[in-house]
């Protein structure tokens, strides 16, 4: 009994690893976009995901936007364009969305509250988002990689604002 009970929990565990695995949203680095000054992070996040989504009407923010932005000017840009997003305001604390944006392969963007208390704010893009580990896109990283971090620092400095772009199924593949 003890050994069929362990094949059946080493058979789920196999099923289960591959989809976990593929949790990750794969940004081609092509579509990374790196921020400039004076610190377009918002808007490079924003344009990393509609690269990565093709959602052409949102190629070239970062070069039409030489200013800092916050949650209510992506947004705005978002709905002047109709496309169509998810948005949680900064202080909100579930993170149902970032789970969902990842399981869903949209990826999303995110919100880091302030180093210090009179500075601004920082904006990443999340590919991965577990129990254990949570993956960003940093815009300051000139490389381009994949950060990993603890999910419970990610979730100290994280501000609630979450944004996930919503592409229409023909505009993914």
């Amino acid at each position: 009994m003890t050994k069929r009970i362990r094949g059946l929990a080493l058979t789920v565990a196999l099923l289960l690893l591959p989809g976990a695995a593929l949790a990750e949203v794969n940004i081609d680095p092509g579509c990374r976009m790196k921020n400039r000054p004076p610190g377009r992070c918002g808007w490079c996040a924003v344009e990393t995901l509609a690269r990565h989504h093709r959602i052409k009407v949102l190629f070239g923010l970062v070069e039409d936007h030489d200013s800092t932005s916050n949650p209510e000017d992506l947004t705005a840009v978002l709905d002047s364009s109709k496309v169509r997003h998810r948005l949680q305001t900064r202080g909100d604390r579930d993170t149902t969305i970032l789970r969902s944006s990842c399981a869903d392969s949209l990826g999303a963007v995110v919100g880091f509250r302030p180093l210090q208390e009179a500075g601004g704010g920082h904006i990443v893009t999340l590919v991965d988002f577990t129990d254990d580990t949570v993956k960003v896109i940093d815009p300051n990283d000139q490389d381009g990689r994949v950060r990993t971090m603890k999910t419970d620092r990610f979730l100290h400095w994280w501000d609630g604002f979450t944004l996930v772009l919503q592409p229409e199924r023909a505009a993914k593949k």
